[in-house]
């Protein structure tokens, strides 16, 4: 047996020595169950937890697989989102806990609008939660800037639609050359920020996640109070960006990125492998 065959064995025995375990297994007990070094065990662990496979529970050290794993292999024959969700989750429940307000990922959907793919909702009493079942508008929320400012420039206007745009709020901005500005402004950037044009109450900011070409592949989202955004908007604005960095960069190095959506009303043109 050559070393990546046994190397992609114990993987998979480490996978089903977990799944057999009602409440997950000890570092210790993985060692000792596949008879194998406790350096390389741990380190098959780390990256079933660092791929979404696993999670290690804090309080009792157990590794256990996760729910999205458990529910269907992270649904990769029907789901070409699967992988990408389950890698965003981590990163947005720590950003929701850490600046106590919601977070969602969004990606193209129909033409004119994007969808929110998952949502991570703030444990407070306020706070800020999407309909997940409705796409929403690209011109007017933080997530479609996001993701137009990231398509070729001569793409802009035929993704967000010509205005007059409706009025989702009194401060949605309905000018369709105006929002171009913003778009372009939002490329500069990096991210962007939207103060209830999209909800009363409401402020959105978002940052996009890339491919290893600069390709968007969706953006991170943290939905805030508005009138807690204020105080805490540096904060806010560099862990966004931070985080959706950071979560390229991951999936960059997981060798397994989907491509970079093709824009609206289109699947990823490879999926997670």
């Amino acid at each position: 047996m050559t070393d990546n065959v046994l190397s992609a064995a114990r993987v998979l025995d480490l996978v089903e020595l977990i799944a057999a375990s009602g409440d997950g297994v000890l570092l210790r007990e993985a060692t000792t169950r596949l008879n194998a070094p406790k350096s390389s065990t741990l380190m098959l662990l780390r990256t079933l937890v660092n791929r979404g496979y696993a999670y290690r529970d804090p309080l009792s050290d157990r590794y256990l697989l996760t729910d999205q794993y458990r529910a269907g292999a992270f649904g990769w024959v029907t789901d070409p989102y699967a992988r990408l969700i389950a890698a965003a989750r981590p990163v947005m429940e720590r950003l929701s806990q850490e600046l106590g307000e919601s977070m969602t990922f969004g990606v193209f959907d129909t033409p004119g609008y994007a969808k929110v793919i998952t949502q991570v909702v703030a444990d407070v009493e306020v706070r800020y939660s999407a309909n997940v079942s409705r796409p929403i508008p690209l011109y007017c929320t933080a997530i479609g800037r996001v993701l137009v400012s990231r398509r070729p420039r001569a793409e802009w206007r035929d993704l967000i639609g010509h205005g007059p745009f409706p009025a989702v709020t009194r401060h949605t901005v309905t000018d369709d050359e105006e929002v171009l500005r913003i778009v372009a402004r939002v490329h500069e950037e990096g991210h962007a920020i939207v103060m209830e044009e999209f909800a009363l109450g409401g402020t959105g900011v978002a940052a996009p996640v890339l491919d290893e070409n600069g390709h968007v592949l969706g953006a991170l989202n943290m939905g805030c109070v508005t009138n807690r955004f204020d105080e805490k908007r540096k904060q806010v604005v560099a862990a966004v960006m931070a985080a959706a960095g950071d979560l390229g960069q991951q999936l960059r190095v997981r060798g397994g990125a989907a491509e970079a959506d093709a824009g609206p009303g289109s699947s990823p043109v490879r999926s997670f492998r």
